[in-house]
């Protein structure tokens, strides 16, 4: 009973302080896992979407894309049949992207091809 008074202290206080900077992306990470976690448990479909386009924005940040390109991931991955269609248009036909080709193309259908069997799922 001590133990769940402490932790119900500690939850209510973080509840409370939760707009400080200090404790902020602390706490939107924590909210991100846990949305993660209940889209998994839900869905495997709209998990793998999930995973696909954290994956694809992180990409996009880490390799410092321009606005375009952000937009047309964004365009994609707004739902897992956009993102087949995207697969099956720009990885598999090799159909021409005025935003997405070279090096960031082939990195886009890298992330598309990981998270494939979970997207294809009925």
């Amino acid at each position: 009973m001590k133990t769940f008074f402490w932790l119900a202290v500690i939850v209510l206080l973080v509840i409370t302080f939760s707009d400080t900077d200090l404790i902020r992306p602390y706490k939107e990470q924590v909210i991100a896992y846990i949305v993660d976690e209940v889209a998994v448990a839900g869905d495997n479909k709209e998990a793998a979407l999930r995973k696909a386009r954290k994956q694809l924005m992180q990409l996009a940040e880490e390799e410092e894309w321009g606005d375009g390109q952000r937009a047309q991931l964004e365009k994609a991955t707004a739902s897992t049949t956009s993102l087949l269609k995207f697969r099956q248009d720009y990885c598999i036909n090799g159909d021409f992207s005025p935003y997405l080709y070279g090096e960031p193309l082939r990195q886009v259908c890298s992330v598309i091809e990981n998270n494939y069997a979970g997207l294809n799922q009925r």
